[in-house]
């Protein structure tokens, strides 16, 4: 039987499962602007483009014969991946789903369109303008963040017209078309959903908590964990809100990756995403909650092999991922690497970006230089506890104008 041909789009460190997983029975190509060596052993050409770059990428996928495409744990592939399939006649999301998916105006719009709450916000591509919203909010906290970029780019918490005007060009200048999002802050509990559609049917899989670092501006998640701890009935309702958004969104297949704030009494939706959940959610934290490949999952959609909906086998497992930060400097010494690897419940890690000699040129926290482990356990206690193991057990030396800093868990 021949092997068919898979594109997979972006190779940063989280879609290494999902290009392993592609590998097994297929020949895989691969679209990213650089290319780490681990993933060499798994690919049979490259095509070194912007990802951005939709023309680019149907040209050369087109080149290649390909039999599907496919992205994951990345927002910025979706677009391409989305036109790639449908210029091409192959199973996918739809354009306009991948545009919906990546805009974070049209999601509001679409919200609001369906009766779902939304914070108030408003699209500007001027200061004055974003000024001029915050005033008519009285002044309140507000976020400004880019309309399309992901993770954490972009993305600052402004309370004052002199903050505004610091961040908004930062802001805009991770925005494809210099638009930016100018939202309400809200305060509360918050959680990550992850959910599954096929053949027009939706799917929550798993709900979790988040809980990110003490650090201004940082806005990255410090740990998500899996199943949520939290009360029954919140969860409920936040799944069902989930379901409520997914739908109204029209995606037929492929993953979710969702993030939600509970203020006071209401649940509203901070990001969601046609992909799963960056930082291993997807390859892995789904997988061990729930036994299913998702990797494989997503492989078969895009080759149209899929049959059914993958059935879910509840394991019984508490897992999540604990970052840190690589504090500014060079790192001089590292202790405790090679015991933290070796340990069983450690699932996967990062920790090969680790090494002595490596700078950190960024003195802002960002993801960059944001690290992490996936922790496995059977329950929330044992994760905390083994966590607290792990960060007795690595240290660095990370020495900057005379000064030496460890590493940053919180």
């Amino acid at each position: 039987m021949r092997r068919k041909k898979i594109a997979i789009v972006g190779a940063g460190d989280f879609q290494l499962p999902l290009v392993q997983e592609a590998s097994k029975e297929n020949d895989v190509v691969l679209i990213a602007p650089v290319i780490d060596k681990a993933f060499e052993p798994y690919i049979k050409e490259c095509c070194l483009i912007d990802v951005r770059d939709q023309d680019a990428a149907l040209n050369f996928c087109r080149e290649q014969k390909i039999d599907g495409i496919i992205t994951d744990q990345t927002d910025i592939s979706v677009r391409t991946v989305a036109y790639v399939a449908e210029q091409m006649g192959l199973p996918g999301i739809g354009y306009e789903t991948g545009l919906l998916f990546t805009d974070k105006a049209r999601m509001r719009d679409v919200m609001e369109e369906a009766g779902i709450p939304c914070l108030p916000n408003r699209t500007v591509t001027s200061v004055e303008d974003a000024v001029s919203f915050w005033r008519e909010l009285e002044g309140t906290t507000v976020i400004i963040k880019p309309l399309d970029s992901q993770g954490s780019r972009g993305i600052y918490s402004c309370d004052s017209e002199e903050d505004i005007r610091k961040h908004f060009d930062e802001s805009a200048g991770f925005s494809s078309n210099g638009e930016v999002i100018i939202e309400k802050m809200a305060t509360g509990m918050e959680f990550f959903v992850e959910g599954m559609a096929f053949g027009g049917t939706f799917r929550n899989l798993i709900i979790g908590d988040t809980h990110y670092f003490d650090i201004e501006n940082a806005y990255a998640a410090e740990s998500r964990c899996t199943p949520s701890v939290r009360n029954p009935e919140t969860v409920r309702r936040v799944l069902e809100r989930n379901r409520e958004i997914i739908e109204a969104f029209g995606l037929k297949q492929g993953l979710t990756h969702s993030e939600f704030i509970m203020d006071g009494d209401e649940i509203y939706l901070l990001e969601t995403a046609a992909r799963g959940g960056g930082v291993y959610i997807s390859s892995d934290l789904i997988s061990l909650e729930t036994g299913i490949n998702v990797e494989k999952f997503l492989v078969d959609i895009a080759l149209g092999q899929l049959q059914e909906m993958p059935k879910l086998k509840a394991t019984g497992k508490y897992s999540g991922y604990k970052a840190f930060y690589v504090p500014f400097g060079t790192v001089k010494s590292i202790t405790g690497l090679e015991e933290v690897k070796a340990l069983p419940y450690v699932y996967r890690n990062q920790l090969d970006n680790l090494h002595v000699g490596m700078d950190v040129p960024v003195e802002k926290l960002n993801k960059t230089n944001r690290l992490a482990l996936i922790v496995e356990a059977e329950s929330e206690e044992q994760w905390l506890e083994r966590v607290a193991h792990i960060q007795d057990i690595l240290h660095v030396e990370c020495e900057s104008d005379g000064i030496t800093r460890d590493l940053v868990w919180k």
